[in-house]
């Protein structure tokens, strides 16, 4: 059995606020591979690290301490001091995020860090601690979020002033995003993440960016090959054996999110994956070593 890179979905979901330079720190402090986040566009040009295109009624407050609720600007119509302005330290009491992750160490006065700021600190932590960065932008409402070209353009722009491109992995749904980045710097890993299966029956897909499986026969592994993607990135739900052997066969690199449970773990480092993002790293290092 090998054992897949333990890395941290949203810094450690299930540990620290998510999305956090607190958790992200904290993940290279405790020693783990790396942490998985999220890169928006602001208004203003700069990469935000959220995961809700909108505001999320249970993750932020105000600075006068009162947790948002109706009418949600988008993150791409904030300029980046706006969006700092809000507390994401700890999650809203009684919603499902709190009641999922009970375990989450508060730390009040956390604000929405940069791709860059999160890059520089977990380096000065842990040199070799890798970032899987998905490029969130909206396939389904354009409107949502930033061109996805333009986000790929912004974070291999960051990636090269931090010299940080061969300690990252860009992953996404939307992808064009990984396409282009690609296309525009060869030496940048992509691993591509599949839609759920009622959205790979839509011909053609906003999404695939004309590398639809069902021109491969329904193949996602050989449709993601032939996009020049570096692995396969599919959820939990959705990886099976078959589909990851097939995957491997065909030279991809395959790690598959969230997993969280301790049996389950060891069931895909059976399959050889490379890598598991979890909320739970700890539960990781307890099963995997």
């Amino acid at each position: 059995m090998t054992k897949p890179l333990n890395i941290a979905h949203r810094g450690g979901a299930g540990l620290w606020p998510e999305n956090t330079l607190f958790a992200f720190v904290n993940a290279a402090k405790a020693g783990y591979d790396g942490a998985e986040l999220d890169v928006q566009l602001t208004r203003d040009g700069r990469l935000a690290v959220f995961h809700d295109f909108r505001l999320s009624p249970a993750l932020c407050r105000r600075p006068d301490g009162r947790w948002v609720r109706r009418n949600l600007p988008l993150i791409r119509d904030l300029d980046f001091s706006e969006l700092a302005a809000f507390d994401i330290g700890r999650p809203k009491p009684g919603t499902l995020y709190a009641r999922r992750h009970r375990k989450v160490q508060a730390h009040d006065g956390e604000r929405v860090p940069e791709l860059s700021s999160v890059i520089r600190a977990v380096r000065a932590v842990k040199k070799d601690f890798r970032l899987f960065i998905e490029i969130k932008t909206s396939p389904e409402d354009r409107s949502l979020s930033a061109p996805p070209e333009a986000v790929a353009d912004a974070v291999l722009a960051c990636l090269r002033e931090t010299h940080a491109m061969k300690h990252c992995v860009l992953v996404g749904f939307d992808w064009p995003a990984l396409i282009h980045a690609k296309r525009a710097a060869s030496n940048v890993e992509c691993w591509f993440t599949s839609m759920r299966r009622r959205s790979l029956r839509r011909r053609p897909a906003a999404w695939a960016g004309g590398f639809d499986p069902y021109k491969f026969g329904g193949s996602l592994a050989q449709a993601i090959k032939d996009a020049g993607g570096d692995g396969w990135f599919p959820s939990r739900q959705q990886a099976n054996a078959r589909r990851i052997a097939e995957a491997q066969a065909l030279g991809l690199r395959t790690g598959v999110w969230t997993v969280n449970g301790a049996r389950e773990m060891r069931g895909f480092a059976r399959l050889g994956l490379d890598a598991i993002c979890t909320d739970r790293p700890d539960v990781f290092r307890a099963a995997l070593g």
